[in-house]
């Protein structure tokens, strides 16, 4: 009891036992426990006067800025550490701000890449998808930066700014060219591998004896030069007939010629053995 009573009967050895005030120090961290600790220098307990330095770490993905983190009991020193002075229960709050994180995606060549989720910033250890589209007569190749391979699609986990490149290349196509017949084709330009969209002039020469007919396969008609466009592996069959001449023997006077061979038509460079035979009386 204080006041206490004691009645006098007799020499008395009464002894008065003071012991310290201990006081509370609570430390609330915010938004949650997730983001960060915070670490005092004196774990208790606490008593009148006693000095506390706390120090705010932040886990990953989160942020603490001394400045303007602290607020509640005590003072910020130079170093962003909080000193509380003990004089009665305290209460320290220290707010963590959490990190975001852009994400750049870059292409080179010709198609686009699909985000997902596409925004604007991301936090700590969030999953991105990327899938990756080629544009007609192109292939998606490999991605760099920060993700590499060619997986796609691909992920990314976000636990700083990235930026990603997507690469895209040209499908290459092969021009094949026939013939039928005696003679050339000529390809404007002359190239093993063209690109979607590309336009070849071909130019049919025949040779003597010899006609351009027409084309078949992935380009027809007759013109010529004739113009086929890139899609794929086109397949062009230039045609050439051969040409017919015919031989005439005229006879003056009597007599007759055999031909050697004796045909309707002669083809170029053929030889033929004109024999004369006159008639009785006549000379050749």
């Amino acid at each position: 009891a204080d006041p206490a009573t004691i009645t006098m009967d007799g020499n008395k050895v009464v002894t008065a036992i003071f012991v310290e005030v201990e006081y509370s120090l609570t430390v609330t961290v915010l938004p949650d426990s997730g983001a960060g600790v915070v670490t005092p220098d004196n774990p208790g307990p606490y008593h009148l006067n006693d000095e506390v330095t706390l120090t705010a770490e932040a886990s990953a993905g989160w942020s603490f800025d001394s400045a303007t983190g602290w607020s509640g009991a005590g003072t910020t020193n130079g170093a962003g550490k909080r000193v509380v002075v003990i004089d009665g229960d305290k209460t320290v709050t220290a707010t963590f701000t959490q990190n975001t994180y852009t994400l750049t995606v870059l292409k080179v060549g010709n198609g686009v890449v699909y985000i997902v989720p596409d925004q604007a910033t991301y936090t700590y250890g969030a999953s991105v998808d990327l899938t990756a589209v080629a544009d007609s007569g192109w292939i998606f190749s490999v991605w760099s930066g920060d993700l590499t391979g060619s997986a796609n699609p691909a992920t990314i986990t976000m636990d700083g700014d990235k930026t990603v490149t997507a690469t895209f290349t040209q499908n290459e196509y092969t021009l094949e060219i026939s013939i039928i017949g005696s003679g050339s084709v000529v390809k404007a330009p002359d190239q093993l591998k063209y690109h979607l969209g590309d336009v070849v002039q071909l130019t049919a020469t025949p040779v003597a004896g010899w006609t351009f007919a027409g084309w078949t396969g992935d380009l027809t008609g007759v013109a010529n030069p004739g113009s086929v466009n890139i899609d794929e592996n086109p397949s062009v069959t230039a045609i050439f007939t051969q040409n017919e001449y015919t031989l005439t023997v005229n006879v003056v006077g009597s007599g007759s010629v055999s031909k050697v061979p004796e045909k309707p038509t002669y083809t170029y460079g053929e030889v033929v053995t004109l024999d004369p035979n006159p008639a009785v009386g006549w000379i050749f």
